[in-house]
C-alpha cells in the first residue's frame, strides 16, 4: 500500500479549499491515502506551520509526502521546494516552512519544482494548492521519480529556531505556540530542564513541571512536559493564554539556582 498525503495547510475547514485539493489529488492517484494533519494554522503564520511539521513527521510511516501550503508569498517569486529525508517527502513553498524539519532526520535532497507538465493545465496566481502542490503530491505518491520536477538545489530558505538561552542557574525561553486548549507551548524541551526547576511566567511562580494536569486544582496554572516533547504551561479545566493573556513570543524563566 502506497504511503499516505499529509496535507498541512492555513486554509480551514470553513471553505472548499482543502476538498479542491483532495480531489485532484484523486483525480490523479485514486488510490492514495490523505491525511489532514491540520488546516487551523493562523493564516499565513509560517513559523507556527514549521513548528508543528517538525513536531509530527516521526510519527508518520516511512515515504509520506507532506504536503505544507502555508504560502503568503503565492503567485510571486518564490519557489516551490521538494525535500526529502532518509524517511519522508516534502513540498512547500520555499519562504522558511521547511526550517527545523531536519533538526530530527537532515535532508537528503532538495529539488525546486519547475516541470510544468505535472501541474494543471491552467495555473492561478493565488492557489498553488491546487494547481501545484496537488498533482505533484500525487505524482509522488504514485511513485513518481523526483529528478522529473526539476533541478536539485544546495538550500533552502531557513528561520532561525528560537533556542532557549541557558544560564548557570536559569533557562529562558519562550512561547512558541498556542493550541486550542489555551495551552502555551514553549521552546524548553522537557528532558533538558532540571527536576527541580522552578517556572516563572511574567511575575508569577508557576512552580515545578509536573507529569499531567490533575497534579492540581481545577482552575489553577500547571507546568507539564507536553506530548510534543516540549515544556507546556496550562491551566487545569481552562486556558492558560485566556488566564494569563499568553501570546507567541512571550518569555518564561525556569530557575534552579
Amino acid at each position: 500500500m502506497p504511503a499516505p498525503i499529509v496535507l498541512l495547510t492555513d486554509f480551514g475547514e470553513s471553505d472548499p479549499f482543502v476538498g479542491i485539493m483532495k480531489g485532484v489529488i484523486l483525480s490523479r492517484f485514486s488510490g492514495v491515502r490523505i491525511v489532514d494533519l491540520t488546516h487551523q494554522i493562523p493564516p499565513q503564520d509560517v513559523r507556527i506551520a514549521g513548528f508543528y511539521l517538525m513536531a509530527s513527521v516521526s510519527y508518520f510511516p516511512e515515504g509520506s509526502v507532506f504536503v505544507c501550503v502555508v504560502d503568503p508569498g503565492v503567485g510571486t517569486e518564490r519557489h516551490v521546494l521538494w525535500a526529502r529525508t532518509q524517511y519522508h517527502q516534502f513540498l512547500a513553498p520555499d519562504n522558511g516552512l521547511l526550517s527545523w524539519v531536519d533538526r530530527r532526520a537532515s535532508f537528503k535532497e532538495i529539488r525546486r519544482v519547475t516541470n510544468r507538465r505535472l501541474f494543471l493545465d491552467k495555473v492561478s496566481t493565488t492557489f498553488h494548492g491546487r494547481d501545484i502542490f496537488a498533482p505533484v503530491a500525487a505524482e509522488l505518491a504514485r511513485g513518481g521519480a523526483p529528478a522529473s520536477l526539476g533541478p536539485r538545489v544546495s538550500s533552502l530558505k531557513r528561520i532561525a529556531f528560537p533556542e532557549p538561552r541557558r544560564h548557570p542557574r536559569k533557562i529562558l525561553g519562550s512561547v512558541l505556540a498556542v493550541d486550542r486548549f489555551g495551552n502555551a507551548i514553549t521552546n524548553m524541551m522537557a528532558r533538558d530542564v532540571p527536576a527541580k526547576a522552578q517556572f516563572w511566567f511574567r511575575d508569577k511562580n508557576l512552580g515545578r513541571m509536573r507529569t499531567h494536569f490533575a497534579e492540581v486544582s481545577p482552575g489553577r496554572p500547571v507546568v507539564v512536559s507536553g506530548s510534543l516533547g516540549f515544556v507546556e504551561l496550562s491551566v487545569r479545566n481552562g486556558s492558560f493564554a485566556s488566564a494569563y493573556g499568553a501570546a507567541l513570543g512571550d518569555p518564561l524563566e525556569a530557575k534552579f539556582g
